[in-house]
């Protein structure tokens, strides 16, 4: 679990510092303030910068993902991952790393550098006399780039504390997906637009096998105190085609108290989908993170309290530790009565907004309420909307 968190060089995230994290963490700020890339680079972290997971997040944003060869020499502005780094394009000097992490631990940091890579073929003379070639590969200073006739990749440098990652061409890459870092963090997130409910049939099925379909009843059940079970069944409408299968989706049924036949969850309102959602993530977050954007879609103001209330409980259960974006005050007031009603799991909020003072004026800075100052947090402390 993160104590604190750094994010510099990222997005419009100059050097962000938040001094103090809890289990459950809620940020609030104005539009254009960094909520969601905090969440972004969260991710990045968690998933140790794997090139899967950036061109996932680049395609979030119709941004390039990757590029060939004539591309870069016609278009050497538009090279994948550029919108990543703080002012949309790759320092022109070495040493500006994108970092992500605690401000107290280096060696858990997540870094990220954009680097000239050259590669040459060296001769190895091995056991019994006999001579093999190997592949070597050497950072190039970028002020040196200029100065031989060596051809050179651009590539991405990823490090966590003193570990190094193989470097990441970014020109005429095959699509490959690496095997996953053994110690890469558990990370569900939780995005603003409703998610499939295939993917959500996948987090039930693998809910199931584990025995814990009650807490996910129990969370849907804020909702329609009437739900008795829930079941995901394959559609009885057409499916959807590719090359390799014909798939059916899968729907979410639900048995409600006095009626016979189930009923479609998606036919009983937004709150009831984004419970479902919240409480599913919640399983694969175990260990790690859950991410979730704007935590007030779809919940009516009267529900926020319980839901919080499930939330703390859980991540404690499970050492998860979850990070929330808000623009409601409904939402606020509804954490922060969980958060000072529930001492034992640490709430903090914190607030982004952008610095007035001569030295970094415009910069993104967070101000932090714990628990002891988030029992006088009013409604004019918090700029949300």
């Amino acid at each position: 679990m993160l104590d604190s968190l750094l994010i510099s060089n990222f997005r419009s995230l100059q050097r962000l510092e938040v001094s103090k994290l809890g289990r459950v963490n809620l940020i609030v700020g104005k539009n254009n303030t960094g909520k969601s890339s905090v969440l972004e680079a969260l991710r990045i972290y968690a998933g140790n910068a794997q090139r899967p997971l950036l061109e996932a997040l680049a395609r979030e944003h119709d941004e390039r993902f990757r590029t060939r060869e004539a591309e870069a020499f016609e278009e050497p502005e538009n090279m994948p991952f550029q919108d990543f780094f703080l002012g949309r394009a790759f320092p022109l000097v070495d040493g500006q790393w994108i970092s992500i992490g605690s401000l107290t631990n280096e060696q858990e940091r997540l870094q990220i550098q954009h680097a000239l890579m050259e590669e040459y073929t060296d001769q190895e003379e091995v056991d019994g006399g006999e001579t093999i070639n190997r592949i070597r590969r050497r950072i190039v200073p970028k002020a040196e780039a200029d100065q031989g006739t060596a051809e050179l990749s651009q590539v991405l440098v990823i490090k966590r504390g003193d570990r190094f990652f193989p470097p990441m061409k970014l020109v005429n890459v095959r699509a490959r997906v690496p095997a996953a870092e053994p110690w890469a963090v558990p990370c569900s997130a939780v995005p603003t637009q409703f998610i499939s409910m295939d993917e959500l049939a996948d987090e039930w099925d693998r809910v199931v096998i584990a025995g814990q379909e009650e807490i996910v009843k129990a969370a849907l059940q804020i909702i329609e105190p009437d739900l008795e079970s829930l079941v995901f069944v394959r559609s009885d409408q057409e499916g959807t085609y590719t090359p390799s299968r014909y798939r059916r989706e899968r729907t979410a049924m639900v048995k409600l108290k006095g009626l016979e036949r189930p009923v479609p969850l998606n036919s009983m309102g937004d709150g009831m989908l984004r419970v479902l959602q919240l409480a599913l993530k919640l399983f694969t977050a175990k260990g790690g993170f859950l991410l979730i954007d704007e935590f007030e879609n779809g919940l009516h103001y009267t529900v926020q309290e319980r839901v919080w209330a499930l939330l703390f409980e859980v991540a404690d259960k499970y050492d998860i530790q979850i990070f929330a974006t808000t623009h409601s005050w409904d939402c606020i007031e509804s954490f922060t009565k969980v958060a000072v009603g529930r001492p034992q799991t640490e709430g903090v909020l914190f607030r982004l907004g952008r610095s007035v003072r001569t030295s970094d004026k415009g910069q993104v800075i967070a101000t932090v309420f714990d628990e002891a100052a988030l029992a006088n947090v009013t409604q004019a402390d918090m700029e949300v909307r």
